[in-house]
């Protein structure tokens, strides 16, 4: 059996991820036989997902191998009721696996947790990926070691090695009778599909994982080249221009924004392309991804992000003088006598004569409808077509709060006010406004 050690050093801690079955047991087994030439220490990692009834009995064998074998062994039982991916019993396991190895390394209690995912496995993740519609990265197949810390030391190794290793070891295992069931995707492709290939071609798992290797490689090469970008505020911006480069390069960039926002699985080159064509539409435009991330074509480019454009539009309380927690920031409101014209032209705050705005207006976020009279005499316009006018970004119009009566807007907070509660010098009373987002609202 193969199994590869390049990533260990003396003395560190190695976590086995042992579910009981054929392929964990041989290579705990392989490890604890190894475990004084490497100089290392081992601690199994037993997860029941509690999906099956009898799985306690799972957890049960690998204790009492452990126990047997002086090995330490770590036991976690999850409820996967409590997942927000409850509908997707496989992915919700798989990330609820990886939380606990992930918390384990960042704890420093292990430096690696090795699981025993071999070439067949890796065969499979190719073709799921394939078949999703994934793109170059997914045909990368699984990651011998990833940066997390967990690592595939029999990756390479074939299923026939490792169950002649079982054999020749005499290594008791328990069977997981879900995983002779189609019911689940990978079940029906180890189960049904791969078998029907290898009876064609014998040679499709090393070739498999040869294509694998290769696209690695090239995926490697790319990810090099790529314009790194910068998640600011749950905020991922693609500027217009990196859509003239080849599509290798922004189909990778955008794939990148997209993980940068948390959604690491299942992304299908047509959730690329659906982001990539906004390029050709007018600002504005949006479309979801996933439900989790908004894409919006704004006028330099395309932001991605994972705020939810309509959070603010129930939000409305009465305008008065005072401090008010917005949403999105502070929002204060003072009552002065005068102010210096000057200082008015250059000013970031907003000035509104107090005895012509209504006394039942109130402060909310942008409403189908909304219309300003523009200041200077413009005349009456859609709230839309003024930020339009003023270029304000797509995804930060339902953001800037507002002053309001039904659907007439008095002044939208940090950009201009209406013509009719402009100071003019019959003024006798001020409203100041000023604004401060969430960023900057500590000492305020």
């Amino acid at each position: 059996m193969n199994v590869i050690t390049d990533f260990i050093n003396n003395g560190q801690k190695i976590g086995i991820a042992v579910s009981g079955g054929m392929d964990s047991m041989a290579l705990l087994h392989w490890f604890v036989k190894n475990q004084s030439n490497l100089n290392i220490s081992i601690t199994a990692i037993n997860i029941d997902h509690n999906i099956r009834k009898n799985s306690y009995e799972d957890t049960q064998f690998v204790v009492e191998y452990c126990k047997k074998n002086n090995i330490r062994c770590l036991t976690y039982k999850l409820d996967l009721k409590q997942s927000k991916y409850v509908n997707n019993t496989e992915n919700a396991a798989r990330l609820a696996r990886y939380e606990i190895f992930h918390s384990l390394i960042e704890k420093k209690e292990l430096d690696f947790i090795a699981t025993a995912h071999h070439a067949e496995d890796n065969a499979e993740t190719v073709l799921m990926h394939l078949f999703r519609g994934s793109g170059l990265k997914g045909m990368c197949g699984i990651n011998f070691l990833t940066k997390q810390g967990i690592v595939r030391p029999l990756l390479y190794t074939e299923k026939a090695d490792i169950k002649q290793y079982i054999q020749d070891n005499d290594i008791n295992y328990v069977i997981d009778e879900t995983n002779l069931q189609s019911d689940y995707n990978r079940n029906f492709l180890r189960l049904e599909v791969l078998p029907k290939i290898l009876m064609r071609f014998p040679q499709a798992i090393n070739n498999i994982n040869t294509f694998s290797k290769n696209a690695s490689e090239d995926n490697s090469y790319i990810e090099q080249n790529v314009p790194r970008l910068v998640n600011k505020d749950n905020e991922v911006f693609i500027p217009s221009e990196h859509f003239q480069a080849h599509s290798s390069l922004i189909n990778r960039e955008i794939f990148d924004a997209i993980t940068q926002l948390g959604v690491t699985h299942d992304i299908e080159s047509m959730h690329i392309e659906l982001i990539k064509s906004l390029i050709n539409k007018p600002a504005g435009t949006r479309i979801d991804i996933k439900s989790k991330i908004t894409a919006i074509r704004d006028y330099q480019g395309i932001t991605l992000t994972d705020k939810k454009i309509n959070d603010y539009y129930d939000f409305e309380i009465p305008f008065g003088i005072g401090k008010f927690l917005l949403p999105n920031g502070v929002l204060k409101i003072e009552l002065i006598d005068k102010i210096d014209t000057d200082f008015l032209k250059n000013s970031k705050q907003l000035f509104l004569d107090a005895e012509l705005l209504p006394k039942d207006a109130v402060i909310r976020y942008r409403q189908s409808g909304d219309i300003i009279n523009k200041l200077g005499g413009g005349g009456k316009v859609s709230l839309k077509d003024y930020f339009i006018d003023k270029k304000i970004l797509a995804r930060l119009r339902n953001l800037i709060p507002l002053i309001a009566k039904k659907n007439i807007i008095y002044a939208i907070i940090g950009i201009a006010v209406c013509h009719d509660v402009r100071i003019t010098n019959k003024t006798k009373k001020i409203y100041k406004l000023s604004f401060v987002e969430d960023d900057n609202v500590e000492n305020y």
